[in-house]
């Protein structure tokens, strides 16, 4: 059992719950995993405590302890697929169940384990009308509720449904093959740009293989949104920002305000965002929404109304940027409450981050117009001719004509001043992350996973899983607050947590909140034997000293090495070598044979000298050799000198009572394990304290509950207490029920078909006698049925 507290404790309550058991093996051969239309991440973790995971087409839940393995079910109706993904919303109060062309959402209670039975209590709601094979789904958190899912399927269409309004008709039905700007592309992924920033969480954005596009505002037509004050300042300042951009290019006047689409829509914008601030400033009572319920921070969020009854339909802005690598994902990454930051990853497993550092201007269809992009009739100009009379001769001289074109490229410069200036992404950095080149023979996709605010992660191929910190984003949006961006400097740090040949299930991050040794990653694979790993990816030290400087414990590279074990070399392994390789010289290689060395020739005096200066050399590496081993006979003789005086002083103090060091090292001992064992048993004391507490939190009793629990506790003493002199009213009435009960069984006792003159006689005796008993006790009856039901009405008022 590993030790309370450690790491290996943690993992191994992880590996232990029966969440993650296979119900059967079939033939016992590797289960085939086809690709699907959505990538796979059958696992999701809330608040580090309750784990959702889905096999086949059942979906498991259960809270991590070290006591309770055993998990629930959640009750779905016809869920006659198996399970691709699960999205949980940002609150932690709906989990949307996904499949490859069906979507189901069940609703999550804040204790999962909670119910007597094996289902969860909690609703489920089932998606309809969906149009093709599911390609990507995320919530829209700024929506009221956090209850608004977006679709994208593999055909282009974007549908959002509010679980709050219908589950058959979306409020939001967005083709994107019917806009211009779309021609011949295919979307790829979506994602809103952020949470926190209220201009981000309106914004959709859309990746295709080559670009990506936005569709701002994407929201309901009567929709409410949930925002805070800061936010709705943040896109009012926005929104400023881009009129003063618009009118530094273009000066307004009165004309151009009337007539030019460009003014118009910012003016548009600052209304809308107006509308909300008003609504917090105002004498109508402000409706507040309370999310993160099932944690320890919970916080509220300002409920607010839309006026887009002018509305006919979304407009799709851009391309914002464009890229030739190939996108196969889109996220967003680090938020913040000021820009929002995306990030998308390419064919060749390169990550790319875009920050929407310049505004941008809603572009939608109002209630006039004909069609997508084209200005209402409102703002369209009517260019009366204007004609002049010539100074000389008769007739008229018109022009209107050089007007007309001066308003045609007026209009034709602030539409590309709008797709320019307004609609763009800006390029922060691009990454090559340290794995190998991605292969698409598999057919598994490459996808962002979820972690938190500071990092993410991607699964290439669906089979590697590297982990990002991108810490970065904190500094950069502070920099911007403090307007100190002058160049961009992002610091990026990549580690492989997992690679293998088999494709990945699911992964989720989890946090040790109780016993704090740190943060894992559980990665589950599509294999029969070892299919779950737990990886520990940040150590507790550093986390506790610093959360926000806590750095991944991972490599750069996979990890392929065998562990390394140190082995000392010997004294004179390396004058061994040395010698070895003195030994290996030739000095006579190129000298020939059998030469007359007394001949003078110049041949013979130059391999002669050739000879002798090898010679020489041979010789003095030999000298230096002898040297160097002297020289290392002489240290180590020294050392041996030095040791065996060490020993003879140490020899020389000890004073030979080895007995009482004995008893005192054994008494030491001892104590040592008493200690230890308290300890141990103290650890799990407070590890299981803290698991109850997890557990089994409740809400304090309010006062007005204690009360009536006081009140309940009077009218019990009152029934059923009983004293020397007064039976409790409790008995008074069982006596009373079994008199009655014994006069009614003697009126339905069958009577004698005919009663003598004495027998009738004694009848009569016997009820005189039950009649003036009845009389006197009239009272006592009477005073006992008021007491009866006074103290009914008091129960029953309760």
């Amino acid at each position: 059992m590993p030790p309370i507290g450690s790491s290996d404790q943690f993992i191994h309550q992880i590996t232990q719950q029966f969440v993650f058991q296979r119900l059967w093996t079939g033939n016992a051969t590797t289960p085939e995993l086809a690709p699907a239309s959505t990538p796979y991440n059958r696992l999701v973790c809330r608040n580090n405590t309750d784990l959702f995971y889905a096999t086949g087409n059942i979906v498991r839940c259960c809270t991590i302890s070290p006591n309770h393995k055993n998990y629930k079910l959640f009750k779905v109706e016809n869920q006659f697929y198996e399970v691709a993904s699960l999205l949980m919303n940002k609150s932690g109060t709906l989990l949307a169940i996904i499949g490859e062309e069906q979507v189901d959402v069940v609703s999550l209670p804040t204790n999962v384990m909670k119910s007597s039975g094996i289902y969860v209590d909690g609703a489920s709601f089932k998606i309809k009308n969906l149009r093709g094979k599911v390609r990507k789904c995320v919530w829209q958190t700024v929506a009221a509720n956090d209850s608004t899912l977006v679709v994208l399927t593999d055909n282009s269409q974007i549908q959002a449904y509010d679980l709050t309004k219908s589950l058959e008709v979306p409020v939001i039905d967005v083709d994107l093959k019917r806009y211009a700007n779309f021609a011949n592309e295919e979307a790829i992924s979506i994602a809103f740009g952020s949470s926190k920033n209220l201009a981000g969480g309106l914004t959709l954005y859309v990746s295709t293989l080559s670009n990506i596009y936005a569709i701002y505002p994407f929201s309901a037509k009567f929709g409410n949104l949930a925002t805070t004050k800061e936010a709705i300042d943040i896109a009012l300042e926005d929104t400023k920002a881009a009129m003063e951009l618009i009118q530094e290019k273009y000066p307004v006047n009165l004309l151009d305000t009337a007539t030019s689409t460009l003014n118009k829509a910012a003016i548009r914008q600052f209304e809308y965002y107006s509308h909300f601030k008003s609504q917090l400033s105002g004498a109508l009572p402000i409706i507040k929404e309370v999310r993160d319920t099932h944690t320890n921070n919970p916080y509220e969020l300002f409920v607010v109304s839309q006026t887009l009854s002018d509305w006919t339909g979304y407009s799709l802005q851009g391309p914002l940027i464009s890229s030739n690598a190939g996108i196969k994902d889109l996220a967003s990454i680090g938020d913040n409450d000021l820009v929002s930051i995306l990030a998308s990853i390419d064919a060749n497993a390169t990550v790319t981050y875009y920050a929407q550092l310049a505004p941008m201007l809603m572009k939608y269809n109002i209630m006039s117009t004909a069609s997508e992009g084209a200005p209402s009739e409102s703002s369209q100009t009517v260019c009366k001719p204007k004609y002049v009379k010539p100074k000389r001769g008769f007739g008229f001289i018109d022009n209107s004509e050089e007007e007309e074109k001066a308003l045609v490229k007026s209009k034709q410069s602030q539409e590309s001043f709008w797709k320019e200036e307004l609609t763009s992404l800006d390029l922060l950095q691009r990454d090559k992350l340290p794995v190998d080149e991605n292969d698409d023979a598999t057919g598994f996709p490459t996808f962002f996973g979820e972690i938190d605010s500071n990092r993410f992660s991607v699964c290439v191929n669906s089979n590697k899983l590297v982990l990002v910190d991108c810490s970065w984003v904190k500094t950069f949006v502070d920099d911007l607050k403090e307007d100190k961006i002058d160049s961009v400097s992002i610091s990026t740090n990549y580690g492989i947590a997992s690679t293998e040949k088999e494709p990945i299930t699911a992964f989720a991050y989890i946090k040790d909140d109780v016993t704090s040794t740190g943060e894992y990653l559980t990665v589950c694979r599509s294999k029969l034997v070892n299919d779950m790993e737990v990886i520990q990816i940040v150590d507790k030290v550093v986390s506790d000293q610093d959360e926000a400087t806590s750095t991944l414990l991972l490599t750069e590279e996979p990890y392929k090495e065998l562990p390394l074990t140190y082995i000392p070399s010997k004294p004179f392994s390396e004058l061994e070598e040395e010698l070895e390789s003195l030994g290996k010289i030739n000095i006579g290689a190129d000298v020939k044979g059998n030469e007359d060395l007394n001949s003078l020739t110049v041949d013979s005096l130059s391999s002669l000298n050739s000879l002798s200066v090898r010679t020489i050399q041979v010789a003095s590496s030999y000298t230096i050799f002898g040297i160097k081993l002297q020289s290392r006979i002489l240290a180590n003789l020294d050392s041996l000198k030095e040791q065996l005086h060490i020993l003879e002083k140490v020899k020389n103090e000890y004073d030979g009572d080895q007995k009482d060091h004995t008893e005192k090292l054994e008494k030491l001992t001892e104590k040592q394990a008493k200690l230890d064992e308290r300890i141990i048993k103290l650890q799990q004391k407070i590890f299981d304290g803290l698991n109850k507490f997890k557990q089994d939190k409740t809400l304090p009793i309010s006062e007005a509950e204690r009360n009536w629990f006081k009140e309940i506790n009077s009218i019990n003493a009152l029934v059923n207490s009983s004293t020397d002199n007064e039976v409790g009213l409790t008995k008074k009435i069982e006596n009373l029920s079994l008199q009655v009960h014994s006069i009614i069984e003697d009126s339905g006792k069958e009577k004698k078909p005919k009663l003598t003159a004495v027998e009738q006689l004694e009848l009569e005796k016997r009820l005189s006698k039950l009649k003036n008993w009845l009389q006197r006790e009239d009272k006592s009856i009477e005073i006992l049925k008021d007491k009866l039901t006074n103290s009914l009405k008091l129960i029953g008022d309760k």
